[in-house]
């Protein structure tokens, strides 16, 4: 069987670090698509830090890209939210390429963005591949919670709570969540544009969906994380002083029709010494409570790996926008990518 093809759509921290493990992975890199000028027209592995040349240049059209390319996938890491990259998107799948993508609202976007998810829904089945959200979320806050669910005779609420680095991801997270910005400027744009409910909201879906329940509400809120000392950030190339934000807490809390609650609260803020990325769910009910705590999770090599792991089951996939919750669970790949298109 021949190699796995792909295109390398966004060639950021995220990207960069997709490359290599596509490589480890045995898949031939046939497209790298990226927008920044100081790496349109550079080889993709002195981008990405290989210390080898691969033979694929980094271009800005991404047209021109996956229009020769014949991939059979396309790794998409660019920026969050279903709205921003629909058109990138479309751009994968009218070229007949699937797309396995870190864009957090893809997750389960069936909620949040239902109207652009059908329409890629449908471009996906009219030319016969297939769209998944994946990434941390794929384990941590999906797989792991589900699987402490089904311990339990009844669940009356799950809880969880995810901290995460926001110097790990780059300048365009950090103005995302308004690092380095001042309380007054949080303040004044969130009176004049509000907050959207990021991630948080679209895991809930996916777990209430999991579960085979009805949502009949949401609620979301967002507040600041105030730096008190100094602190230094390298998305920002510069030190955050006390009292401006170092980042934000998203929380969300989803209630059922059938009677069970879901709360998320992920802070994603600038660390400061000492601090490393935490992941944990309770679930109460019968038993009283059973947990789940990981600590010191590589949130940002998690979420690529799972990404690169989830390449098999997206081309086996059936055509359409699928959500992780349609796919089995996520599983370790040993062996080149390519040679689980056979079988489970």
């Amino acid at each position: 069987m021949r190699p796995v093809r792909v295109v390398v759509y966004g060639v950021g921290a995220m990207g960069a670090i997709m490359t290599r493990l596509l490589v480890d992975k045995g898949a031939k890199l046939v497209g790298a698509v990226g927008r920044s000028p100081s790496k349109v027209g550079r080889d993709l592995g002195e981008v990405a830090g290989l210390g080898t040349m691969l033979g694929v240049t980094v271009e800005d059209g991404a047209e021109a890209v996956l229009g020769r390319a014949g991939a059979d996938v396309a790794v998409v890491a660019v920026s969050s939210y279903l709205e921003t990259m629909y058109d990138h998107f479309r751009t994968c799948l009218e070229h007949g390429a699937n797309v396995v993508t870190i864009e957090e609202e893809s997750f389960f976007p069936w909620a949040t963005a239902p109207t652009l998810a059908r329409r890629l829904d449908e471009l996906a089945k009219r030319h016969r591949v297939t769209i998944l959200g994946s990434g941390a979320q794929d384990l941590y806050w999906m797989t792991l919670p589900c699987a402490l669910m089904g311990s339990a005779h009844r669940v009356d609420s799950v809880q969880g709570r995810t901290t995460w680095n926001v110097d790990d991801y780059g300048p365009e997270v950090a103005q995302h969540v308004w690092a380095g910005s001042s309380l007054e400027e949080f303040e004044s744009h969130l009176a004049r544009d509000g907050w959207p409910p990021f991630v948080v909201r679209n895991t809930l879906d996916a777990l209430v969906a999991d579960a085979g329940l009805t949502a009949d509400g949401a609620q979301t809120s967002v507040r600041p994380v105030l730096a008190e000392v100094q602190t230094p950030s390298s998305s920002l190339g510069r030190v955050i002083d006390p009292g401006q934000l170092l980042g934000v807490i998203d929380t969300a809390t989803v209630t059922t029709r059938e009677g069970p609650t879901f709360t998320f609260e992920q802070t994603g803020c600038v660390y400061g010494p000492g601090q490393s990325d935490v992941n944990e769910w309770i679930v109460r009910g019968e038993p009283d409570e059973l947990r789940l705590r990981n600590d010191r999770v590589p949130t940002r090599l998690a979420t690529c790996t799972q990404v690169v792991n989830r390449i098999p089951d997206v081309i086996r996939a059936p055509p359409g926008f699928v959500t992780v919750a349609e796919l089995p669970r996520i599983r370790y790949r040993h062996f080149a990518l390519d040679s689980y298109l056979g079988g489970p």
